[in-house]
């Protein structure tokens, strides 16, 4: 007959994992606006101003995911990613999640979502950047 009994060191590995599993579930879920449905509304376009800064930075495109899996391209689309933001203060530069470019007029990266992620990009996870 089988011994079914469950070690104290068994429960302490059981439990132990199943925190771990709930501590990284509840950062995913933290990142990804708390599992929370969100409704948007269609932004407002602003009056059109001249920012050289902002004109430079439209002169590149970061949408190339030839090297990207069909797992991290639909994670870019679940996420709605789009290269020019449609709200004039929620942009990628201003985002905790974003990792810049060495240099201006590059694509930069993101803690969160795979590929070239451009300066003035925006996704639904955008997060204000802790100064």
């Amino acid at each position: 007959m089988d011994d079914k009994r469950v070690t104290r060191r068994d429960f302490l590995l059981r439990v132990g994992a199943l925190g771990l599993a709930g501590l990284g579930a509840s950062s995913l879920l933290s990142a990804c606006g708390g599992g929370q449905q969100q409704q948007q509304t269609a932004p407002q376009p602003e009056a059109a101003s001249v920012d050289t800064a902002a004109a430079a930075s439209a002169d590149f495109s970061c949408t190339d995911v030839s090297g990207l899996t069909a797992e991290e391209i639909q994670m870019r689309e679940s996420l709605q990613y789009t290269d020019h933001s449609p709200y004039p203060d929620k942009t990628c530069s201003n985002c905790q999640l974003f990792i810049p470019a060495e240099s201006p007029n590059q694509c930069g990266a993101c803690q969160l979502i795979k590929g070239p992620i451009h300066p003035d990009g925006y996704c639904t996870s955008w997060v204000q950047k802790v100064s």
